[in-house]
């Protein structure tokens, strides 16, 4: 199987900016190499500060040789942010070359339809087939929000220039860019949870038979990128499989193979997430040697502050404009 020599990873929409983060460079005595949008681009007239939203956009950029491919591994909440923070970080969306949606929630697919207005030619866009399906969120205080993803489904995607790639397994998107399909779930502790009693407060969809029961995001899948040198750097949506299962899925794709990074939505900051998950969860990716670990947009205070404490040396602060380097 194929392998990059190199990756970077952008973050292009997340929750949160910050313009004080600093530089690492492992030539200095860090563990990472981590550039960052920094006071230049906040201060400099010349430039366009990047702006965050509650979403999830990064873009992979795996080269082997002479040769690259970019994929963009989802899309943000609205699409003004993706676009905005495109241009504010010199990113030409014409030369991405493939988009993966990680499943059928606003905050991952909802720049689709700007992002296709903007890359000016087809583009393929994976995503599972359910993620389509009606979905609906009830709130604790009673209020419902209904079929709240109509504004992603096929019809529209394919008038805007996106070419539906509907997979369950894994797709090779080139130079060690590996899709994980459907995620199992084996962890117990991770996974979507049945609410209290029906029509309780949670997440729900209408399956393919038309039962109406709990949102357990089959249509969830992550990203995998095996580097020449370093393994496999992961990536995650809001791992409502769980980032355990995930990477356990990775390691199943690419086997024999070291865990070089995981960085993604870790689904520990929902109010519904036992605050125990967050401690099995630093656990896990501890035991698995995970070298660079990012959690990201859903993880939630307790996740960052597990892990800037327990695992400091693993430690990435996530913001927009935040590039990660693995390989020659």
């Amino acid at each position: 199987m194929f392998t990059a020599d190199s990756v970077e990873v952008l973050v292009l929409v997340e929750n949160q900016v910050d313009m004080l983060l600093a530089d690492q460079h492992p030539s200095e005595g860090d563990l990472h190499c981590v550039t960052r949008a920094g006071l230049v681009q906040h201060f400099d007239p010349k430039e366009v500060p990047p702006v965050a939203e509650n979403g999830l956009s990064l873009l992979v950029t795996a080269r082997r040789g002479r040769y690259a491919t970019r994929v963009l591994f989802d899309v943000g909440l609205t699409g003004t942010a993706l676009a905005h923070n495109l241009a504010a970080l010199g990113e030409d969306p014409s030369t991405i070359d493939h988009v993966v949606i990680s499943h059928g929630h606003p905050d991952h697919y909802g720049g689709i339809h700007r992002f296709l207005d903007l890359v000016g030619h087809p583009v393929p866009v994976a995503t599972h087939p359910d993620a389509f399906l009606p979905r609906y969120a009830v709130m604790g205080d009673g209020r419902t929000s209904s079929f709240y993803n109509a504004a992603f489904n096929a019809p529209q995607i394919e008038d805007g220039g996106g070419r539906l790639v509907l997979n369950r397994d894994a797709i090779d998107l080139g130079w060690g860019i590996t899709t994980t399909g459907e995620i199992p779930r084996e962890v117990a502790f991770e996974g979507p949870r049945p609410p209290a009693a029906p029509g309780a407060p949670g997440l729900y969809q209408v399956a393919r038979d038309g039962h109406y029961g709990l949102d357990e995001v089959w249509d969830e899948q992550g990203l995998v990128i095996d580097v020449a040198g370093e393994g496999l750097v992961v990536l995650t949506g809001c791992a409502h499989a769980g980032v355990v299962n995930t990477v356990r899925q990775a390691m199943r794709l690419r086997p024999d193979r070291p865990v070089r990074a995981v960085m993604g939505g870790f689904h520990l900051g929902f109010p519904t997430t036992p605050g125990e998950n967050v401690a099995h969860t630093v656990r896990a990716l501890g035991d698995l040697g995970v070298g660079t670990i990012m959690p990201m947009h859903c993880s939630g205070l307790r996740a960052h502050t597990a892990f800037s404490t327990e695992l400091a040396n693993s430690y990435v602060q996530p913001a927009v404009g935040t590039v990660l380097r693995f390989g020659a």
